[in-house]
């Protein structure tokens, strides 16, 4: 058994400094997007969507549209993980639920990430 200290849920850290010439190779990035959907979903609607950029000239354009953007033109490879209001679990009050859906697909990425070597954030 690994040491707790070694175990990727310990070892996961927000990564801000990226290889951008260095691609993702697509069978990681087909197991960065099975990790997410793997993740839990209220009443298991999976009401996720992902757009993958790994175009440079794409990555590089939407930099601008956004001060937290910024950081995305120095990395290869940006996933934008988009909720489905309309598949969502709507609560009783109405409001879907995509947010804690999408937050528990993201942290699976996040910890697959590390799994895979690369750096994430």
């Amino acid at each position: 058994m690994k040491d707790i200290n070694e175990s990727t849920i310990f070892i996961r850290r927000s990564i801000r400094s990226f290889i951008k010439e260095k691609k993702v190779e697509p069978e990681k990035i087909e197991i960065l997007l099975r990790a997410a959907m793997q993740a839990p979903s209220a009443c298991n609607k999976q009401p996720w969507e992902f757009l993958v950029l790994d175009d440079e000239n794409v990555i590089d354009s939407i930099a601008p549209i956004d001060k937290h953007y910024v950081l995305a033109a120095k990395a290869p490879l940006v996933i934008f993980v988009l909720g489905n209001e309309k598949t969502s679990y709507k609560g009783e009050n109405g409001k879907p639920w995509y947010p804690q859906d999408l937050s528990a697909s993201i942290e699976n990425m996040l910890l697959q990430a590390v799994e895979l070597g690369l750096g994430a954030v």
